[in-house]
């Protein structure tokens, strides 16, 4: 009776666009992860992670992240106000982190490139939890290829598999392509969630409400 009850529920896709330097999108994978869980005997619900560069020009080693948000945000006490944000809307999701552990901002083309080899390979949003894991609490250069190589591994990914993607000029491009197509389309901020290809909305919600939101997206594109 189960199964023919789960066959019944109608198939929501979900794209999460994405960059794993976002901490706002750290906060929207484990907010997505709660959410779907509330919608498991409505929808059977497909996740996909989409590639987008908040800082496609940072250079390939990297930039001091401290530096880096000192200049785009000068105002100490507003930097603050944003890690107490990011900090209790983490907690609404069930976890913690601490948004200032990360030393370096990374060119993160490379961990969006193993982002989509998981997919193929049916561990993406694993290998996506492993790679934010990485770098938000461990600290990790996710611009490395050796890095990255550890972590596909880490994930169950073939690493030669990973490295051979990691080099290819295909590869790169696809993902140039993609983060490029998806602001022609309009995407301006991360994460945001498009449902079922047609309805889209941004922001790290708590997990209720975007429970409700990707509900709504999914009858509203119906």
């Amino acid at each position: 009776m189960n199964r023919i009850m789960n066959e019944e529920r109608p198939r929501m896709l979900v794209d999460i666009v994405a960059d794993p330097v976002c901490p706002w999108c750290y906060v929207g994978l484990k907010s997505f992860q709660h959410a779907r869980d509330r919608l498991s005997d409505a929808f059977q619900i497909l996740p996909r992670i989409r590639a987008y560069q908040l800082n496609p020009d940072t250079p390939a080693e990297g930039v001091d992240r401290p530096a880096y948000y000192e200049q785009k945000f000068p105002d100490a006490e507003q930097r603050q106000q944003g890690g107490m944000a990011l900090k209790a809307a983490a907690a609404g999701a069930g976890f913690k982190f601490d948004p200032a552990l990360p030393t370096r901002l990374p060119n993160t083309r490379k961990a969006h490139q193993l982002i989509r080899l998981a997919h193929f390979d049916g561990a993406q949003e694993r290998l996506a939890e492993k790679l934010y894991d990485a770098y938000w609490n461990g600290g990790a250069d996710i611009g490395d290829t050796d890095t990255l190589v550890a972590i596909a591994e880490d994930a169950g990914l073939d690493p030669e598999n990973a490295r051979r993607d990691l080099s290819s000029p295909k590869s790169v491009n696809e993902i140039i392509a993609e983060a490029e197509a998806f602001r022609r389309a309009g995407v301006t901020g991360v994460p945001t969630f498009i449902v079922n290809e047609r309805t889209g909305f941004s922001g790290a919600l708590p997990p209720a409400r975007l429970a409700e939101a990707l509900q709504q997206a999914a009858q509203t594109g119906a």
